[in-house]
């Protein structure tokens, strides 16, 4: 009956051998899955988080300078220009920020910097003498969406290195189950003569 015992040591032998394809597949699979989200980290973390900061910055921007205009000695006409095309500007980079993924606590915030925009537009109209208080309401607002930024920023890099400790603990327990098939496999090789036998038994009959 050895040949009964030759079939299952080499039907097992198959599996294992199954099994470690399989293994090595999921594996591959589950790297390139972990792979994808950290890229995808990445790229939000371009595309909604540094260059919305740089939308951020530009707005702060034509406020500092429309605030150096009202404070200046130039004519009312003048001024009254700048601070128009600094304005319009602010609100044609509002609409590209505002196009972007906000989070509830960035899109409140941002209502609320854009209404404020919009109470110092008819002060302006109403009085040319407008203090900074007006404008640093703007920049409070502004400071807000910059500080959600960042606190955006810092949420999506633990997020990219919780994926890299999941790449790498995933990735060191298939090496471990695969060197663990490979040694039963070779177990299962190497336990007998069924499977390779190294000596023939030699015929009586010849003696």
């Amino acid at each position: 009956m050895n040949w009964t015992y030759c079939i299952k040591n080499k039907l097992t032998a198959s599996l294992v051998l199954l099994a470690l394809c399989a293994l090595v597949l999921i594996s591959n699979y589950l790297d390139r899955l972990h792979t994808e989200k950290v890229k995808n980290s990445i790229s939000t973390m371009y595309e909604d988080r540094l260059i919305v900061e740089d939308y951020i910055i530009k707005m702060m921007h034509n406020v500092y300078q429309i605030r150096e205009i009202l404070s200046s000695d130039q004519a009312y006409d003048l001024k009254d220009k700048k601070v128009t095309e600094l304005t319009q500007d602010f609100k044609s980079t509002f609409t590209i920020y505002s196009k972007t993924r906000l989070t509830d606590t960035e899109k409140i915030t941002a209502d609320d910097l854009i209404e404020k925009l919009r109470k110092f537009e008819q002060i302006i109209l109403n009085d040319k003498k407008v203090t900074s208080i007006h404008t640093d309401e703007i920049l409070s607002s502004l400071n807000k969406l910059s500080t959600i930024q960042l606190d955006e920023s810092k949420l999506i890099m633990q997020e990219v290195e919780s994926q890299y400790t999941l790449i790498k603990t995933s990735s060191q327990f298939a090496f471990t189950i695969i060197i663990i098939i490979l040694i039963v496999l070779q177990i299962l090789v190497f336990s007998g003569d069924s499977l390779i036998p190294l000596f023939k038994p030699k015929d009586p009959s010849l003696n």
